[in-house]
Formats: structure tokens, C-alpha cells, sequence
């Protein structure tokens, strides 16, 4: 699957409001701030969360033009709601789906635009979306037919697996179901209110549910075909995946060199040859690791390392780093290897699919979930490029040009 995170509209519990989610079963709580290792093992840039969709190139800060809400209901009666705009491998889909997600898409960037806004960039429905140059109003239509591909491609995967929810899935997404009634109406709302309310939205309860269960079924065939946390996956195949994708794994002493004049950096690099030679000496392996850990705890100045040290990829860390890691073979011991921060003295590790992945962001998954996504993800493509989607003969997705307020169309 190209994209893992799919663009699901969900109804908030206390409103209208239409989010972006992730591939689990509720929205994404925002990412804790976490301090990142310091000096050579920290990454090249600090990581930061985006929005899903950015900017091409990085609008001018100035003159940001202000974003409008569409005339969705003009947009909405240009079709009936039960004629059938397009099929996906025979599905039919009728207009009132379509349009559902189509208005989601547009509420999602509307949100986004107003948040580059707020930092004074000027971002909005004609700005340009990629590198073809089209805008954001031209690939709404786009993003639907993904999104939809993308909920039919699951249901059919989960059919060829013959995968089934479980008992417990089930009555989570009832209990889902029974609280968002709830939230809405309170302890004595009811299912006809609900499906009434969403009727207001153009959502049938049938695309109600197929949305709510999209994750559920995910997870599902996720399981089947490589276990919940990857364990389907043999050690041999996360290590070649690990290889393939150039994951290495090293601990490291530092002697920093930073602010310090030419003589104070001769004698730091005396030490760093001094501690080098040392370790290289040591014929026994597990003798020459036991002794890099004490010198490390002597002498490093790097405050961010654990003993264990950094798994990382390529373009994580500093590249003397990364390619003083690379030349080196399993448990051995580098020269010192100058970058910006001083002088590393390099041990690299062997790998292992339980190992987790320093990605520089704000979270790490392990070599082995991180394989068993790709797997699936590879298949979850598969399935999707291999969907026929035919549109009704003279559908195409509405011009949302037409349908911007006058002060932006011209922008």
C-alpha cells in the first residue's frame, strides 16, 4: 500500500467536524514531544509532524488568502443520490457515497489550509499540489477514487483470506456505535435518530458501517497474513529486509571537539586514536565489547547514547556516521571517524529482528513490524493496482472551480 494512512472521514462525537484518521480505530492523539540522542547520534534534521498533504514549495508569508466554504449543497444536487457514477471491480457506487467523501476531502483541506494560514503562508484551493503543477481543487476527485479503492480493496483482500471479525471486534464496534448515539443524543438517543442525522450528511447506514469497519478488517487481514506484531515473519526474511533497506546498527564513544581551538582538538584526537587502537587490539570478541562499554562510560560525551547503541537507516544520522558504520564488519571497531561533532569510535553491532529502529521521529517501531508492513503493504498494492474502476459514462468529478466563493477563484 502506497499510502498506509488513508484520508477516512469519521463523525466527531460532538459535532460534524471531519477529521483525518489513521489506519486504526480512532483518530491519532497529537505526538508527544520526546528529546532526541544528542550530538552524532541524533538525526540530520529534527523530525516534525506535517500535514498529510503539503505544499508544493513553501508558499510566501505574506498576502495568505482566506479560505471559504464551498457551496457543497449546489455541488451535492448536481446528481441523484442513488445513480451509480462509477464501479470498482463491479461495485457499484452510487453518487451518495461519492459524495460523502468527496465533501470529507474538502473539509480535510480546508482544515489544512487554515493552518498554514495561521502561520502566515498562503495556501488555498488554487494553490499548486504537486509537481504537475494541478491544484488542490483539481485533485479532490483524485483522492476519492483512492480513498474508495482503498475501503473496496480491503473488503476484497479480507474476502480472498477469508477473514472474519472476532466476537470481541464485533462488540467493539457496537459499543462504538451505541456511544456515539450517546454522545449525540444522550443516555435515550436512538439508532433511527442517528441514521437521521447522518442522512443530513449524505450517509446511507450502509456506507456508515462499511467505514466503521474498514480498520477492524484491516487489522484482520493484517493478522492473517503477518501476525499482529509480524510474528508470521521467519528472522531470515526481517534481516534481509533489514539489509535491502540498509538498516545498520552501532554504539559509539564520542570525544566531542565542539567550540575548542586547533590544540585542544590535536589532543582530543590523540584520545580518540589512543581509545581506538585499544579496542582493535582486543582479539576476543566478547572481551573487546565488554571493554568498549567501560571506555565508553570513561570517556564518551555524547549525553544521548545507551548502551545498547542506534539502529537507523540511511539519512538519520550524520553521514561520517553512517558510512563509518557501513565499512565496518560485525563487532568491529572503527578508526576514529571525524563529522561536526568530534570523533567517534565506532563499534557496529549485528542485527536482529526484535531490534528497534531510531527513525529521528517521534516514535520507533521495531525491524520486525516495520517488515511485516511493508509485506502487507506490498500486497494491499497489489490488490488495489489490480482493481478495474470504470466511471459512468459522462461522470467525471465535479469542477470544484466552478463552485469556490468569487474573492478566491481568481487566486
Amino acid at each position: 500500500m502506497k499510502k498506509l494512512i488513508i484520508l477516512l472521514a469519521i463523525l466527531c462525537l460532538a459535532g460534524v467536524t471531519v477529521v483525518a484518521c489513521t489506519v486504526g480505530k480512532a483518530p491519532a492523539a497529537p505526538a508527544a514531544e520526546v528529546e532526541t540522542p544528542a550530538d552524532a547520534a541524533e538525526p540530520v534534521e529534527d523530525a516534525a509532524e506535517t500535514a498529510d498533504t503539503e505544499p508544493v514549495e513553501d508558499a510566501a508569508p505574506t498576502g495568505a488568502e482566506e479560505t471559504q466554504s464551498l457551496d457543497l449543497e449546489a455541488l451535492y444536487a448536481l446528481h441523484d443520490p442513488d445513480e451509480i457514477v462509477m464501479t470498482i471491480d463491479g461495485e457499484e457506487i452510487p453518487w451518495r457515497d461519492y459524495f460523502y467523501f468527496y465533501q470529507s476531502h474538502v473539509a480535510q483541506l480546508e482544515q489544512q489550509f487554515q493552518m498554514y494560514q495561521a502561520y502566515g503562508y498562503a495556501l488555498g484551493w488554487n494553490s499548486p499540489a504537486d509537481e504537475e503543477g494541478h491544484t488542490y481543487a483539481e485533485l479532490v476527485g483524485t483522492e476519492v477514487e483512492n480513498t474508495m479503492r482503498q475501503i473496496l480493496g480491503v473488503e476484497a483482500l479480507a474476502k480472498d483470506l477469508n477473514v472474519q471479525l472476532t466476537e470481541e471486534e464485533q462488540a467493539e464496534m457496537q459499543q462504538n456505535h451505541r456511544d456515539l448515539i450517546t454522545a449525540r443524543f444522550g443516555e435515550e438517543g436512538t439508532e433511527e435518530q442517528l441514521y437521521e442525522f447522518l442522512d443530513s450528511l449524505h450517509v446511507s447506514p450502509e456506507l456508515y458501517w462499511r467505514i466503521n469497519s474498514y480498520s477492524y478488517l484491516l487489522d484482520a487481514c493484517m493478522r492473517e497474513v503477518c501476525g499482529k506484531d509480524g510474528e508470521l515473519l521467519d528472522e531470515q526474511e526481517v534481516l534481509d529486509w533489514m539489509e535491502k533497506n540498509g538498516i545498520l546498527s552501532a554504539n559509539h564513544i564520542l570525544i566531542s571537539t565542539t567550540d575548542l581551538d586547533e590544540s585542544a582538538k590535536a589532543e582530543k584526537s590523540a584520545l580518540a586514536r589512543q581509545i581506538a587502537e585499544e579496542l582493535q587490539a582486543i582479539e576476543d570478541v566478547e572481551e573487546r565489547i565488554a571493554r568498549f562499554l567501560e571506555l565508553q562510560e570513561q570517556y564518551n560525551e555524547d549525553p544521548g547514547t545507551v548502551e545498547k547503541g542506534y539502529v537507523f537507516g540511511p539519512g538519520v544520522m550524520v553521514q561520517e556516521f553512517y558510512d563509518g558504520t557501513q565499512a565496518l564488519e560485525e563487532n568491529q571497531v572503527s578508526d576514529p571517524v571525524e563529522s561536526q561533532f568530534g570523533y567517534h569510535i565506532i563499534l557496529r553491532r549485528p542485527l536482529h529482528a526484535e531490534d528497534e529502529i531510531f527513525t529521528g521521529g517521534y516514535s520507533n517501531s521495531t525491524a520486525r513490524v516495520m517488515a511485516a508492513s511493508e509485506r502487507f503493504s506490498a500486497l494491499m498494492d497489489g490488490k488495489i493496482e489490480s482493481q478495474q474502476v470504470v466511471y459512468a459514462e459522462g461522470f467525471t468529478a465535479p469542477d470544484l472551480a466552478a463552485y469556490l466563493p468569487s474573492d478566491t477563484s481568481e487566486k
